[in-house]
């Protein structure tokens, strides 16, 4: 008797059979062309998109939503890059009380 696989088995085995035929066709040859020597993953551009996307200043609630995410996650991952983007936003609150105490300088004259 032979066995049959159904609904999710068989969406599972052509999902994987899909994804190794591009890995062959498309990211194989995409990395030997950049010269990648080590052995590269598709997980890592995830990790690239997360970091550049935290260093541009996207915030943490919203990238955890574009990458389908908990913000829980990005924070244990990513949380070394979180630091240095305290330093951004104090900048950015500094900016903001300077040209308010700007505008209402300006305006009691």
């Amino acid at each position: 008797m032979a066995v049959v696989a159904e609904g999710a088995q068989v969406r599972r085995i052509v999902a994987a059979a899909v994804a190794d035929n591009w890995r062959r066709r498309v990211w194989a040859p995409a990395i030997e062309a950049a010269g990648i020597a080590t052995r590269a993953r598709i997980y890592d551009l995830r990790c690239t998109f997360a970091s550049d996307a935290l260093a541009a200043g996207v915030g943490i609630h919203t990238l955890a939503r574009i990458m389908g995410t908990s913000v829980r996650m990005i924070e244990r991952h990513y949380g070394t890059l979180l630091d240095g983007a305290m330093e951004s936003i104090a900048g950015r609150l500094n900016a903001f009380d300077a040209e308010r105490d700007q505008v209402a300088s300006t305006g009691a004259d």
